[in-house]
């Protein structure tokens, strides 16, 4: 699989639902953007800033993000299938349905998200913090290191 990291120019590129999507090299910044049903698939981004961007029903299969900041975003039906997630901030997000399966999750910060009906089939998860999280059941994840989940 080929993975492109872009360093240091300022591009954009269009995901597959058409929606333009601001890049800044190694830090995108997607904050506050509405990319519903987007395809980001196989991403790969150091620090991309998602946060209070609507994410819902997108696709992060097989992407790898260093200190992605999902802070108050809405990830209903968000796919991270394979994925491979370091140090990720999801607090206050909305995961409802969200799918980490067969994920690996590094330090996830899940304070105060909502986590009903999310789905952890074959997923590592170390470390993670789920302070007044709603609905976390990890069930189905091998979880080492929780703090209130």
């Amino acid at each position: 699989m080929l993975k492109l990291i872009v360093a240091s120019l300022l591009v954009s590129f269009t995901v597959a639902c058409g929606t333009e999507c601001p890049t800044d090299g190694a830090n995108g910044d997607f904050s506050g953007k509405d990319l519903t049903g987007c395809d980001l698939k196989s991403l790969v981004q150091l620090n991309a800033d998602f946060s209070s961007a609507d994410l819902t029903d997108v696709d992060l299969s097989e992407s790898d993000l260093d200190n992605p900041d999902f802070s108050g975003a809405k990830l209903s039906g968000a796919k991270f299938n394979s994925a491979d997630l370091n140090n990720p901030d999801f607090t206050g997000a909305n995961l409802t349905n969200a799918d980490f399966s067969s994920a690996d999750l590094n330090n996830p910060d899940f304070s105060d998200a909502t986590l009903t009906g999310a789905t952890w089939t074959g997923a590592n998860v170390n470390n993670p913090i789920c302070t007044g999280a709603t609905g976390a059941d990890l069930s189905g994840a091998q979880v080492v290191g929780a703090v209130d989940c």
